[in-house]
């Protein structure tokens, strides 16, 4: 099991995947979705840095995030001061009332709740997002293979900036990008042990079926196809 001292050393290097043009891709791809308009209140569960919530912010929403992360919640506090950001077991009733949120988003998180536990988380995000509200959830998929990110950004960048500078920019950002690396395969290890379960192709939709949500979109492959989207409503 990964514990908080794995979690304060991970998010300590985790805003290198902002270099990543995969990474930022994946971001963007999820603000597209839920179709923000000034003033809506976003909930980003497991909002870790705060990377997509800058994103969300910028189109004019108020997003509120909940993390159980204090090193995650820390630096998404000096990135948003002004925002409110909770720490707080995601896989507890929410708190929040019922209605509260006009959307919410979760990306790359709801794998790391034990699979007991999902059904439940949600039952939650039904219980408070407006009817007619929008949720968008990302989740690593079977086989989900940490490389692959990686050489999709690489590939990019050699096409856009060419070989030289990729390679300079790449030495400047090798101990941190090494160490993402390594704790991604952590990850990967720990779903081999049953902590974790990447999602299987049906999952999300599955999960947002039985929940009640409806107009669920097929699987989108994002993230160097190494994660499923769905988009759905209440």
């Amino acid at each position: 099991m990964l514990d908080r001292k794995f979690w304060e050393k991970y998010f300590a290097v985790y805003d290198i995947l902002n270099e990543l043009s995969t990474y930022q891709e994946l971001g963007d791809k999820i603000i597209d979705e839920l179709d923000i308009e000034r003033g809506d209140k976003i909930l980003d569960l497991g909002s870790g840095t705060g990377n997509i919530a800058l994103k969300a912010k910028k189109k004019g929403a108020e997003v509120i995030g909940i993390d159980s992360s204090p090193e995650g919640v820390k630096i998404h506090k000096e990135k948003m001061p002004d925002s409110e950001i909770i720490l707080g077991d995601i896989t507890e009733k929410l708190p929040f009332e019922g209605g509260f949120f006009d959307k919410i988003y979760s990306s790359n998180v709801i794998y790391t709740i034990p699979e007991e536990k999902r059904k439940f988380v949600f039952d939650e995000l039904y219980r408070i997002i407006k009817p007619g509200g929008i949720i968008v959830i990302s989740n690593p998929k079977i086989g989900f293979k940490p490389l692959a990110i990686y050489l999709d950004h690489v590939k990019k960048e050699i096409k856009e900036r060419g070989f030289f500078l990729t390679f300079i920019k790449g030495l400047k950002l090798m101990i941190p990008t090494i160490k993402m690396f390594y704790y991604n395969i952590k990850i990967k290890r720990e779903n081999k042990g049953g902590d974790y379960r990447f999602m299987e192709p049906n999952d999300q939709k599955n999960y947002l079926t039985q929940a009640g949500f409806k107009n669920i979109s097929e699987n989108k492959s994002v993230y160097a196809d190494q994660a499923i989207l769905n988009k759905a409503e209440k």
